[in-house]
């Protein structure tokens, strides 16, 4: 099963990644197309850069950290990764632009335009559905909680999660955020 979140903002491109979202489920993949999360992440990165390599100031990243303030005692920091990551580019900063060093990743960002969170579950995976949509809900909440600690530059967002199940053959796209399924999409994996 594959889960992918995201997170919108400029009109223009949100809605260009809402129709590479729609467009990338109710596509006809062939089952063997997608053998790791990585061929699906691979995929859809390629896509989204391809539909918005005309903007400026909107970049994609792969497999990006966050890192937190310090919350109250005995609470963690935010700390987690995330698939792929649509930011605004106007606000990215690295350790050249900047007169002092950011932490071990070398970058930081408050904006961005999009979160994606990937997951695929495989034929022969021995989990239960229960314990699969347990995992679907993990990512959904870590995605909350980024849009808690993002709020002051990301109030307006929207979270959605693609679903690949080769497990039992279907792909679905939901809003996570509001927790209602936008589209119903339940097709089969061609063979």
């Amino acid at each position: 099963m594959v889960l992918i979140f995201i997170i919108l903002m400029n009109p223009n491109i949100q809605d260009i990644i809402r129709k590479t979202l729609k467009d990338f489920v109710k596509y006809q993949w062939k089952a063997k197309k997608f053998l790791t999360e990585d061929d699906l992440r691979c995929r859809f990165f390629c896509k989204l850069q391809s539909k918005l390599e005309e903007y400026s100031d909107v970049s994609v990243h792969a497999e990006v950290r966050w890192y937190g303030d310090k919350r109250p005692e005995g609470q963690l920091p935010l700390k987690c990764r995330s698939d792929i990551v649509i930011i605004d580019r106007t606000d990215l900063r690295d350790n050249e632009t900047l007169l002092f060093k950011l932490p071990s990743k070398g970058y930081g960002f408050n904006k961005y335009y999009c979160i994606i969170e990937i997951k695929l579950r495989r034929p022969n995976d021995k989990s239960s559905d229960k314990k699969f949509e347990e995992i679907i809900k993990k990512d959904m909440d870590k995605l909350k909680e980024i849009r808690e600690k993002t709020t002051e530059f990301n109030a307006d967002k929207s979270y959605y999660v693609m679903v690949f199940d080769k497990k039992r053959k279907i792909k679905r796209l939901i809003e996570v955020y509001k927790m209602e399924t936008e589209h119903n999409i339940e097709k089969v994996w061609s063979e």
